[in-house]
């Protein structure tokens, strides 16, 4: 597998991915509370794109779920392999369509923390839904946590001592740094009607309000 911009970013800041960028525990259980009043009921075949280290992998566990962990990052999967529960782990870029899984395997999809925040080119996020429609069966799920608009108009320092920055580069873009490691990636953001054109006809997305500057989106399989 060739590593794509994504893959090399979260591989360089693997070793501190839960030092520095991961969520305070309580507002992570209070999303994953949330999070789980969406999904269909246990146990559930979820799909966790971008799952890294696997910190919401126990809040899905408890509730019966079974999971199945995707990530690019060869070290991020290492890490959540030592996590004491084991669950099936794939290193594959969900960027980079086909996905390595059985049409319908899963009755739902993740992509938490911000997971699409980073496609390579303005039709990846298409392509995703597309391919997310073919491996979740019909009637199934998909949550994402995405950073709306209104984060743009917050950047500069981000929270981790100055570790790392943010810098608007377009409209709709932003480059983020993290200054220790010295790597790089690119996010951009989508209002809610370019989120509704990327998932559909094949989702039926509502967006929800996550704090001041994020969205939950949940998407029912049409």
């Amino acid at each position: 597998m060739k590593d794509g911009p994504a893959a090399r970013f979260f591989e360089a800041i693997a070793g501190r991915y839960d030092r520095v960028y991961a969520l305070p525990k309580d507002e992570s259980r209070r999303r994953m509370t949330r999070v789980l009043g969406d999904l269909p009921a246990a146990p559930a075949r979820v799909l966790d794109l971008g799952v890294g280290t696997g910190r919401e992998l126990t809040a899905l566990l408890d509730a019966g779920h079974v999971p199945t962990g995707l990530d690019a990052s060869r070290t991020m999967l290492a890490r959540c392999a030592r996590r004491s529960r084991p669950v099936t782990l794939v290193c594959a870029d969900f960027w980079s369509p086909p996905l390595p899984f059985a049409d319908g395997a899963f009755d739902a999809a993740l992509a938490l923390h911000g997971t699409l925040a980073h496609p390579p080119d303005p039709l990846a996020l298409q392509r995703l839904a597309r391919e997310l429609e073919r491996v979740v069966r019909p009637a199934g799920v998909f949550i994402a946590e995405v950073p709306s608009p209104a984060w743009l108009d917050h950047l500069g320092a981000l929270p981790g001592d100055g570790e790392r920055r943010a810098q608007r580069t377009g409209p709709r873009t932003c480059l983020v740094e993290d200054l220790v490691v010295g790597a790089s990636i690119e996010a951009r953001v989508l209002d809610e009607a370019e989120w509704r054109t990327a998932l559909s006809p094949g989702w039926e997305a509502h967006l929800e309000p996550l704090g001041e500057v994020e969205w939950l989106v949940v998407a029912r399989r049409t």
